[in-house]
Order: C-alpha cells, then structure tokens, then sequence
C-alpha cells in the first residue's frame, strides 16, 4: 500500500469549464453586485482596484474592517478610550453598527463568490473533460493505496467524481448527519463537522480515502447560533436559496477567502485541514510516498510551507524519504511556462538551490493540462 497524496488547485477546475477561471468569477462577482457595494469596494481600493481578482477584493475590505474593529476595541476597553469618545461626542453603539454592516457586506461578498462557482460541475462535463484525469484518480484508489486528498476549489468536483466512481461511504469527508436543520425544515438534514466520530465509523469500512476542503467548500456554512460547522446538501443550497438567506439564518460561508489565509488556517475547521496536510509533508510516521499537484499556482505561502518541507526531507543526504513528485499546469508558451516555474521556485525557496529547483524541461513537471497526470504516472 503506497500512501498517494493529491493537491489540487483552482487549475483543475478551469478543466473542467472557463467558469472557474478567476477573471470569469470575479466579472461576474461585479455584474451581480448591487451598485452601492460595487461603489463600496472601489472607493476602498481605488489605488489597487483589480476586476481579475475577487481575492484581492475582499482582502482590501477585510483590512479596512479590521481597521475599524481596532479603532472601536480602543473606544470600548479603555478609560482613554471613553473620554475620547466623550470630548468628540461620539457614539458607540452607532460605530457598532458600521462594524458590523462591514462583516455582514463580506459575508454577503463570500455567498455571492459562492453562488457564482456553484452548478458549474456536471458529471457529461467531467466525462468529456477529465476522462483520464478521473482515470487516473480511481485507478490509484482501487489498487486500495492510500489516497489523501487535499483541494483548494471550493467546488464539489472531487466530491462528484468520487461519488460517481466509488459511491456514497467509500470515502472520508468528517462531516456526519446530526438531524433535522429547523430554520430551513424539519425535512433538510445537515451534517456536523466531527472528525473523531466520522473516522471511528469509516475506519470500521476499511477507508483508504480521504477528502480535505483546506480552504472550506461551498456546500459548508458556520452556524453563528452555535458556533458549530456544518454542511448540507447542494440541492438544499438551490431548493431553499440558502446563500441569499444567510443573514435570515444566522450562517455565514465556511470558507477562507481574501487576505490573512496563514491566519485564518487556525480557525475550525481548516486547522484540522492543514494539520493533516502538513502531517503528511514533514511528519515522518504519516508521510506521503508520493505527491501530486495539480492546477495549483503556489500563491499560498502556508502551502507552499509544507510542501517544502517534504521536498527536504526528500532530499536529505543521510537517509532521505524519498518522494515520487509530478506537478501538473497548462502552458502553451516558454514564456507562460518559465513564469509558472518560477513562481514555483520562489513559493518553495528554490531560487538558490541549484540541485532541488525546477527547470524548464523538469521532468517533474507536465505542462500539458491535467489528463495528462496519467500518461505521467505511469509512465
């Protein structure tokens, strides 16, 4: 049994449909908005205003609300703080409320990026699209290695192949059913994140598979009753316009967007995410024999992190882990592909070490999309 882990990135799903590209989503980020926060937005980053990038969007209103929950901390935990209130005339409760329209405005952006990348994964797609791809995924899993899989998408894509070729309780997601959701119906299941309670029943199957969203996924939702992290089902999302509702019902997105991923990794339940990522990059129990990327920019320094650390322990000079390592990325020009292994170089600390980093014609690296992790693997 070889232990096989797969990251996956934003690539992946560009795939399987432009949609996913993050000019399309974040052109459609702005058609949607309502004037007033598309206003909102550009007068708080009129300097770095990108209409490619919904990240960098949200990332710049998030450094103005933290901006301003700092400014209010001041006024409401200090003795300082309250006379210069009161020599200004200013009220409290009215700098309250502005804080939190900010929060709610973000939540409403993260629903909005949410309900623009959802329905875009359909199975006559991933037929036409991913054929080998797919065909490379379930042959690893059945040759019952195994299978860590990390994903950045938000989307269901893994989740949908997985339950096509495998079936239902074939693989570990950590989230299990825990009765009725009431605000939407006493009909509507949803499903707790538990760890603990989901391995003791998968491990009594056998399951060799498992499925990490590390940067949420947007079928899940934080209930601020709670506090509790839960998913449910995406006909539910639909049937029931759960994302334009979230305010109604008291959720917000379970996912990580915008600027600050290193710190919001230690939140639940991403901590758990990244634990189990970084355990099989550095921890020499649980390590990975072999690691896959596919579509994955190396823009998040926190995953490049670990990744790193597996490339060095693969590259020890006394007694090294050794590490079966393939990254797949499509590139049609020398230009397009000297730009991604550079940034590769750079997100690993590469750019020095002459022995260890990536080259043009690295054979570790497939630029041909990513069918083509088959013919790779096994060749």
């Amino acid at each position: 049994m070889t232990k096989i882990a797969l990251l996956t990135g934003n690539g992946l799903s560009v795939a399987l449909s432009s949609e996913f590209s993050l000019p399309n989503i974040t052109n459609k980020f702005f058609e949607r908005l309502e004037i007033e926060h598309r206003a909102f937005i550009e007068h708080h980053m009129p300097d770095k205003y990108n209409s490619c990038d919904f990240e960098e969007c949200i990332a710049n209103i998030e450094k103005f609300y933290d901006a301003l929950h700092v400014h209010q901390t001041f006024y409401n935990s200090s003795s300082l703080g309250e006379k210069l209130l009161t020599s200004n005339n200013l009220n409290l409760s009215e700098l309250l409320k502005h804080e939190n329209s900010i929060r709610e405005s973000i939540h409403t952006y993260m629903a909005l990026i949410l309900d623009i990348i959802n329905w875009n994964v359909k199975k006559h797609m991933i037929d036409s699209k991913l054929k080998n791809f797919v065909n490379w995924l379930t042959s690893i899993i059945k040759e019952e290695n195994e299978v860590e899989l990390f994903t950045l998408n938000y989307d269901l894509l893994l989740e949908t192949i997985l339950l096509d070729s495998l079936g239902p309780n074939k693989f570990i997601e950590y989230y299990h059913q825990a009765g009725p959701w009431f605000a939407v119906s006493k009909e509507v299941p949803r499903y707790y994140f538990n760890p603990e309670k989901v391995k003791q029943q998968r491990l009594k199957n056998n399951c060799n598979t498992k499925l990490y969203h590390l940067h949420g996924s947007l079928s899940s939702f934080k209930d601020l009753k709670n506090n509790k992290t839960f998913r449910i089902k995406n006909e539910v999302i639909k049937n029931h316009n759960v994302y334009k509702r979230i305010s109604e019902l008291m959720i917000v997105p379970s996912i990580i967007t915008g600027g600050q991923k290193s710190d919001k990794i230690q939140e639940v339940p991403f901590n758990f995410y990244y634990e189990q990522f970084v355990n099989v990059m550095s921890d020499l129990e649980q390590l990975c024999e072999e690691l896959i990327i596919v579509g994955y920019s190396f823009r998040d320094e926190h995953i490049n992190n670990a990744i790193s650390k597996r490339i060095q322990l693969a590259s020890l000079n006394n007694d090294p882990y050794p590490l079966k390592l393939i990254i797949i990325d499509y590139a049609k020009t020398d230009e397009d592909k000297e730009i991604f292994i550079r940034q590769v170089n750079e997100g690993l600390g590469l750019v020095e070490d002459t022995n260890r980093r990536f080259t043009i014609n690295d054979e570790r690296i497939s630029f041909e999309g990513a069918n083509s992790v088959y013919q790779y693997y096994f060749k």
